[in-house]
């Protein structure tokens, strides 16, 4: 049977989808279009990344010179620097007196910040008193508060001591004295920091679902046992992610040490984020300085690198 007008029908619509657009291709082009869209949004965000690349890698190539104030001409020196303060014992004591100051912050906010979350988890009128006040501490700023405890704890006229002299105890030198100066700035990094542990505990306790709690109570278990064996695994999780935040920033701390001692008294509280600013900008000495701080990232990078793998262990055994 022939049926030619058929055929022309058939090459007439052949020629005309090969010459127009296919939807897939159409679908192509809007998506170029979302795309530049998308770039064009997050390019700041981009831009300030690259930026604050180019400062971390250029303060490494200031480590590795021997810039300093004052000199017109710089050289490289290569690993100097660095030698040079592996050999002095200031360089052990801030690397000692850093991680101190943020292990024993950090453990010491994690307990407590794992009571107040239990406290917050009741109903008792003190955790209803402190819920509105938890968050005052951390929206304070730093140097303020390193300002605040400073004037409450002078040795003479500051209310601590007074208070303290209520109980009957006797005067406490606080940051005045070498060997009491870094338990008062673990006490004020407490004092600050341990809300942001109760908030993520806290924020854990409330996703643990109720019949796990109820079927603990039906099998005999008592409160201390279920908060062992059942919420403490279950939320082990969240305070570790809550201790890698607080290690970085404790690590790299410099606010509250600088605002209240200096590194004083003696080099009893010189952690290496304050030696690296007495040694830049106080001494002048900025290669140094940059080789301090270079090598403060590197302790930052180790020790978030360990705390993360303990996090993913944990949570996949909780998993």
């Amino acid at each position: 049977m022939d049926l030619p007008g058929l055929d022309a029908i058939v090459t007439l619509r052949s020629s005309v989808s090969q010459l127009a657009p296919s939807k897939a291709e159409e679908l192509t082009a809007e998506e170029r279009a979302l795309d530049w869209w998308s770039l064009a949004a997050i390019a700041p965000a981009i831009i300030i990344l690259l930026g604050f690349l180019f400062l971390f890698f250029y303060g490494v190539f200031q480590s590795l010179t021997d810039l300093r104030f004052g000199r017109p001409l710089v050289h490289f020196v290569g690993l100097s620097n660095y030698a040079a303060l592996i050999k002095t014992e200031d360089f052990w004591n801030s690397v000692r007196a850093t991680f101190v100051y943020a292990g024993s912050a950090v453990f010491i906010e994690a307990l407590f910040g794992l009571a107040l979350a239990k406290l917050f988890a009741t109903e008792v009128l003190l955790a209803r008193l402190m819920r509105p006040v938890i968050l005052l501490p951390l929206v304070l700023p730093p140097m303020s508060v390193a300002l605040m405890w400073t004037t409450m704890m002078d040795p003479q006229s500051g209310i601590m001591n007074y208070l303290l002299s209520l109980a009957g105890i006797g005067r406490f030198a606080w940051i005045s004295d070498p060997s009491t100066a870094m338990i008062s700035l673990v006490f004020i990094d407490v004092w600050t920091y341990t809300p942001f542990f109760a908030l993520i505990i806290f924020a854990g306790l409330q996703g643990i679902n109720e019949e796990v709690r109820e079927a603990a109570r039906v099998n005999g278990a008592k409160g201390w046992a279920t908060f062992l064996y059942i919420e403490l695994p279950l939320i082990a999780p969240y305070v570790l992610i809550a201790a890698v935040f607080r290690l970085i920033e404790s690590l790299n701390q410099f606010d509250i040490i600088f605002g209240t001692t200096q590194g004083g008294p003696g080099n009893s509280t010189a952690v290496l984020s304050v030696r690296a600013y007495v040694t830049a900008f106080q001494n002048l000495a900025f290669g140094r300085g940059a080789a301090l701080m270079v090598v403060n990232w590197i302790l930052v990078l180790v020790a978030t690198f360990a705390m993360v793998k303990l996090w993913r262990f944990v949570r996949n055994r909780v998993i």
